[in-house]
């Protein structure tokens, strides 16, 4: 079976569920109450129940926000140390600033980039 892909919240609920619970009594309390984790375990509110369990056995992998793919995606033109050469140092501020001008055209705010 795949892994689940969920969010951060969801992630920081199932490893503290699973440091309280065995992952059958998780399961169940799910089923009986989907929507009433307290505040320590809110990610897992509302959380599929499948999903939920092919987290807890299967593993999981997080899914990136839009604001963290963006970040990415930003990031991916800047060399590993900062450097940069030649014409490449154009295109990459070019590439850069058009980034920038989307974000606020969009009214997106993503740390590290847009602040």
């Amino acid at each position: 079976m795949d892994k689940a892909k969920i969010t951060k919240a969801q992630a920081q609920a199932v490893e503290l569920l699973k440091k309280v619970h065995p992952e059958a009594s998780i399961v169940r309390m799910h089923v009986e109450y989907p929507e009433k984790w307290s505040q320590d375990f809110e990610g897992a509110n509302g959380m599929e129940l499948d999903l939920l369990i092919r987290a807890l056995y299967n593993g999981y992998e997080v899914e990136l926000t839009m604001e963290e793919r963006m970040k990415v995606a930003f990031e991916e033109t800047t060399a590993h140390d900062g450097c940069f050469y030649g014409d490449i140092v154009a295109e990459a501020n070019g590439f850069h600033a058009g980034f920038i001008t989307a974000l606020k055209i969009a009214g997106i705010e993503v740390p590290g980039i847009t602040d």
